[in-house]
């Protein structure tokens, strides 16, 4: 059981942890009090699932490259901000149009939104992985 989260089943895992909590924390943050309405976003959940699972994919790559000897719970959870973070930049980059190519306020703010909630995914992710961890390594009750 010591490398149960390592390799590809892992990755899996990591981008499944991804998905929901954007789908599920940040959709629901967004649904409950940001917009409850619907005037902004009608379905958050599913509208924030969609970064999530594309962050979730780049977060997991870069993991297996640069934290390749080791399994995503003994990463330090700063390298685990710090990997969420470059994440975050890539995942903002990405909604820049690549027609114009211009980096406008908006795309700015979607780079520093997108950074800041990655840095809280990749945090969230090393945390469980270690809480999971701990849960298996316990020894079993008779």
């Amino acid at each position: 059981m010591k490398n149960w989260i390592s390799g590809i089943r892992g990755a899996i895992l990591m981008v499944v942890l991804w998905v929901i909590g954007w789908g599920l924390g940040y959709g629901g943050i967004m649904e409950a009090f940001v917009d409850p309405d619907g005037k902004i976003g009608d379905v958050w959940l599913t509208m924030l699932a969609v970064p999530g699972f594309i962050g979730g994919v780049m977060f997991a790559a870069i993991l297996l490259v640069a934290e390749r000897r080791k399994s995503f719970n003994e990463i330090p959870l700063a390298r685990s901000a710090l990997w969420g973070a470059v994440t975050g930049i890539l995942l903002g980059l990405l909604t820049i149009p690549a027609e114009i190519g211009d980096v406008s306020p908006g795309a700015a703010g979607m780079i520093g939104i997108a950074t800041a909630l990655s840095i809280i995914a990749g945090l969230g992710s090393g945390i469980f992985c270690r809480i999971v961890e701990r849960y298996l390594a316990r020894p079993a009750a008779d």
